[in-house]
């Protein structure tokens, strides 16, 4: 007997994500950025560079009601998912899907208060038989190097750049800020448990106020905060509820 297929839908509180077909899942990564991006005024220009099945999109629609956005990916069944994911959405209206390249997207240099990413963190060069998932998590044409070296033609006056990353990777990423005219505003380190290290930091990037790119070394530094998911095994922290009570359904 045939083994019968078991769709594969995420249900948040406000919506679901079906995540059968597109290699970018629905994972705490793309919620933590969803949920953490800095969202300052009203009427924001939103774009979600690698929005594989749409969570990101979708999690920012819900947190922005007159908020526009568009989510783009290069692999075809990742916008075939997250088209259908929009359309079965309140905010159908507000959401478009592309199939399109962030490079191409860059030539365009259209302009957008909020770009959010959870990229590709691994340097490429992995066997091609690799799983479609373990490829996605793998930096192309895509990487938190990319966005940063070229959000800044994309980015109004006052917008900012929201990624999740690696935490080795921090270092190298400010630093790379500097060198492209943006400047961190916060960042959060992550991880599972008191026992684990750090795996993941999301950091918010944004334009200084008028003066040259080189000046930018003198803006204030931040410092960042730590964020535990869990106090013990099914024991979720404070901050974590807090942070994602608006979304997953067992924080009622």
């Amino acid at each position: 007997m045939a083994r019968k297929h078991r769709e594969r839908i995420f249900r948040m509180k406000q919506f679901s994500v079906r995540h059968e077909i597109s290699s970018n899942k629905v994972g705490v990564d793309g919620v933590l950025i969803g949920a953490w991006s800095p969202v300052e005024k009203t009427g924001l220009k939103i774009l979600d560079v690698g929005c594989g099945c749409g969570l990101i999109a979708l999690i920012l629609a819900q947190r922005c009601q007159d908020a526009e956005i568009i989510g783009i990916d290069i692999e075809d069944n990742a916008v075939k998912e997250a088209k259908e994911n929009v359309e079965s959405s309140p905010w159908s209206n507000r959401i478009i899907i592309k199939k399109k390249d962030f490079s191409s997207l860059c030539s365009e240099k259209p302009k957008f208060d909020l770009i959010v990413s959870n990229p590709p963190f691994f340097e490429s060069g992995v066997d091609p038989s690799e799983s479609a998932r373990m490829l996605a998590r793998h930096a192309g044409t895509l990487s938190p190097r990319t966005l940063l070296d070229k959000s800044s033609d994309l980015l109004t006056d006052s917008g900012i750049l929201s990624l999740i990353t690696l935490s080795e990777q921090y270092e190298e990423l400010i630093e790379a800020a500097h060198k492209n005219g943006l400047f961190p505003i916060s960042a959060v380190f992550v991880r599972g448990n008191p026992q684990k290290e750090a795996k993941r930091v999301m950091i918010a990037f944004r334009k200084p106020p008028v003066m040259p790119p080189s000046e930018c070394r003198d803006m204030p530094e931040i410092s960042p905060t730590l964020l535990t998911i869990e106090k013990a095994p099914g024991e979720y922290t404070a901050e974590y509820i807090s942070l994602c009570r608006e979304f997953y359904t067992i924080f009622d």
